[in-house]
């Protein structure tokens, strides 16, 4: 018999299966084998903690990259995933005088789940979250409301808490997760650390780049360096 939460978990996600969006990376989720992590559950190599997954497991229909106009850094002093060193965030804000290179994925349509459901699965855990929750962090009007803004903080959320939409690639939303423009000004102003990234971490990056075809294992390096040591 269904308890009341396990029947409104199921009503978000079904209102949630009718939905197509690009989730992109800017980060980690750049290797292939770390973002399915989030999906299909389990630890890549220099991860510290497994990862539950989402509750729909369908790997990715496509898989994409693009370059945008936002400033990738690295702040905080430490993740639970990675240990020291800071994540990864990129500027909300564009600016023509910046460039960062980011994976999109096209996540299966199903039956019963898309990549909407499996988009709020990806915010849960990015913000430290359990995916069984009865309600979503992104649902059908948020999506509206970051594609007529260009970006929306979420209430309940942590580090990644700020939904940013960078484009549309074949008609479909292109989402991301970064800090909110207040948080940005912590880091700004040093209230908030910016920190180079664990070299585990940073060595995700690089692989994700490399076998992405974006860059040479030497530029992926400097491409890192010059993010984790460029004031903002």
């Amino acid at each position: 018999m269904a308890m009341a939460g396990d029947s409104e978990t199921a009503s978000w996600r079904s209102d949630l299966s009718k939905v197509d969006v690009w989730y992109a990376s800017f980060g980690s989720n750049m290797w292939k084998p770390r973002f399915l992590c989030y999906i299909q559950g389990g630890q890549a190599a220099g991860m510290k903690k497994a990862c539950v997954g989402a509750m729909d497991k369908t790997p990715p229909k496509e898989t994409t990259w693009g370059t945008f106009p936002n400033r990738l850094f690295f702040g905080r002093e430490s993740t639970v995933t990675w240990g020291e060193g800071g994540s990864a965030f990129l500027n909300p804000l564009t600016n023509l005088s910046d460039q960062s290179h980011m994976c999109f994925y096209r996540i299966t349509l199903s039956v019963t789940t898309t990549q909407l459901e499996q988009f709020n699965d990806v915010l849960f855990q990015e913000n430290g979250m359990k995916v069984d929750s009865d309600t979503p962090l992104f649902d059908l009007a948020a999506m509206q409301l970051v594609q007529n803004n260009g970006s929306i903080p979420l209430a309940k959320a942590g580090w990644y808490g700020n939904v940013v939409c960078v484009g549309k690639e074949s008609d479909i939303p292109i989402l991301t997760m970064t800090c909110t423009l207040s948080v940005l000004e912590k880091f700004t102003s040093g209230e908030v650390p910016l920190r180079p990234p664990a070299k585990a971490y940073a060595n995700t990056l690089v692989m994700g780049l490399v076998e992405g075809g974006r860059l040479s294992e030497e530029a992926a390096w400097a491409y890192i360096d010059n993010a984790a040591s460029k004031p903002l």
